[in-house]
């Protein structure tokens, strides 16, 4: 379920839009281009280093084909034709395993991808889950580089807020896509066979064990027959329970990883009708979500609205919480009773959806202390899994992809270098990205606990200091505070660093306002 986007929903004007598909020139070089067209050379890889590769991610700029493309070209344009670098297998076709399938194929690695489920138009399981996936910049930009056709038909138009008292609170957005988690994998497998047909997919066959001193990766199939696969570069792109990590956490000297359940489960409804929409979004295409609170800091009713009209989401309440609804009566009570705003009509239809369903986990949070191992790599949920609070989870993922489609070309896509330079360089920012969206989630649960953490309060005296410096003096600082800007393509390391930078300048003026009180009081006395 995806909840909390009010802090992704906006996208900075000054952004610089990514245009980028990867395109043999004329020649060896390569242009490096921003959407203000100006032109650099590519960096020098043998003289590659840290300063040298942030310099160029934080710049936004990609290696695109000599010619400039238009849109219409980046969409049509084919995958490499020529397969010479080395094979990569990926585990998983989630957002973050496609999208990586067809950027390295592109860059003309020779990809294969598992899946141990079915594709996710034929899984019941995929289908039932319900959920919306707004992207932001941050995802849409790796989408762009890829090729990726973006439908016209999916934008997300804002989120609602529903209150006490029939009160609500709306936060349109701009810019983003929305998509079904479902729907977005299905359509990221689809273009990966339009624009890397070369990239093969193997669905119902999942890894069952790595040897990576061999390189080689043991697959099993639905049927229980193993396989064995050789690879140069392996990328677990398995989700928040990957066999590749595990793996890793096993065999791997130095590698640990922490996993923190978000304490909540959910059901799913779909297809009700209501008029819902508020003024501000009733006349724009596209979808929107809803947020009936709850009067406890558990449950919770979320519906999304989908093109034909209908309303589908989820019932979340706290682990164990629905083990004790036995009827449907009891599931009617829960959300007329603890919820704020649902459609009368809503509630019998809801819980004749619910009482027979299974629950499901709302999310884990992951933390691996680091990402890369030999010829090895994670990426996505198996990297940095975080909970749908913050909405951050398929945008960081995707932007993994770019990050390493940028760190292959960085380092000549020689993969003894870019392995470790992606574990250098992108772990900061998987760190960065666990430490907000684990603050935003103290928020759901107890409150009192939130206001003595101290990342927490950190990133209040962020906002708030960095709202009114902001406001008060805007030639001092013309953006607002880093953690507003969640939906940009600003690196969670950035951020946190921004967040850390204002929360050290409100401590120092707390101190000076003390001393300056406590001498005053001294001379008083």
């Amino acid at each position: 379920m995806q909840v909390g986007l009010t802090a992704s929903v906006s996208r900075d004007p000054a952004d610089q839009t990514l245009q980028a598909i990867h395109q043999p020139c004329s020649g060896s070089q390569i242009r490096w281009v921003s959407s203000r067209r100006r032109c650099h050379k590519p960096p020098n890889t043998a003289t590659h280093d840290k300063h040298h590769f942030s310099k160029n991610w934080r710049s936004s700029r990609q290696p695109i084909a000599c010619k400039s493309l238009s849109k219409a070209q980046a969409e049509t344009v084919p995958a490499q034709a020529s397969h010479t670098r080395g094979k990569v297998v990926i585990i998983g076709a989630g957002p973050a395993g496609s999208t990586a399938a067809i950027l390295l194929s592109k860059r003309g690695y020779s990809v294969e991808v598992y899946e141990r489920r079915p594709q996710p138009k034929q899984d019941p399981i995929d289908l039932k889950r319900t959920y919306i996936i707004a992207l932001s910049e941050r995802g849409l930009k790796a989408m762009r580089a890829a090729g990726v056709r973006i439908p016209s038909d999916a934008p997300y138009k804002g989120f609602v807020r529903h209150l006490k008292g029939g009160k609500i609170q709306v936060s349109p957005a701009e810019g983003n896509v929305s998509f079904e988690r479902a729907e977005l994998a299905q359509h990221l497998i689809s273009e990966a066979n339009r624009l890397a047909p070369s990239a093969k997919y193997h669905f119902q066959q999942g890894l069952h064990s790595v040897k990576f001193d061999k390189r080689e990766a043991t697959l099993q199939a639905e049927d229980g027959s193993m396989s064995q696969v050789k690879y140069d570069l392996l990328i677990g792109a398995d989700g928040v329970g990957s066999t590749v990590r595990s793996e890793m956490e096993h065999q791997l000297p130095g590698m640990s990883v922490k996993i923190e359940d978000s304490g909540r489960e959910y059901k799913t409804y779909r297809g009700l009708r209501a008029d819902l929409e508020p003024a501000e979004l009733k006349n724009r295409p596209g979808r929107s979500i809803h947020l009936f609170l709850g009067s406890n800091n558990w449950t919770s009713l979320t519906g999304h609205l989908n093109p034909d009209g209908t309303y589908a989401g989820t019932l979340a309440m706290k682990n164990g919480d629905f083990k004790k609804l036995k009827t449907t009566a009891d599931y009617e009570s829960v959300i007329r009773n603890r919820v704020n705003g649902v459609p009368e009509h809503w509630i019998p239809e809801v819980a004749k959806q619910c009482v027979d369903s299974s629950p499901s986990p709302q999310g884990r949070r992951v933390w691996c202390s680091k990402l890369t191992g030999p010829g090895v790599l994670l990426l996505g949920d198996a990297a940095h899994a975080v909970t749908p609070v913050g909405g951050q989870g398929a945008n960081a993922a995707l932007e993994d992809c770019l990050f390493l489609d940028g760190v292959l070309e960085s380092t000549g896509d020689d993969l003894a270098k870019a392995v470790p330079t992606f574990d250098r360089e992108r772990l900061p920012d998987a760190h960065g990205l666990v430490d907000i969206e684990s603050s935003f989630s103290k928020l759901v649960g107890n409150k009192f606990k939130a206001v003595l953490d101290l990342k927490f309060l950190k990133i209040v005296a962020h906002v708030v200091f960095g709202s009114l410096v902001h406001k008060l003096l805007p030639f001092l600082r013309k953006n607002k505070p880093a953690m507003l800007r969640l939906g940009s393509d600003m690196r969670y390391s950035e951020i946190m660093q921004e967040v850390n930078r204002d929360a050290a300048t409100v401590a120092a003026l707390l101190l000076m306002a003390i001393v300056i009180v406590c001498l005053k009081a001294a001379r008083i006395s």
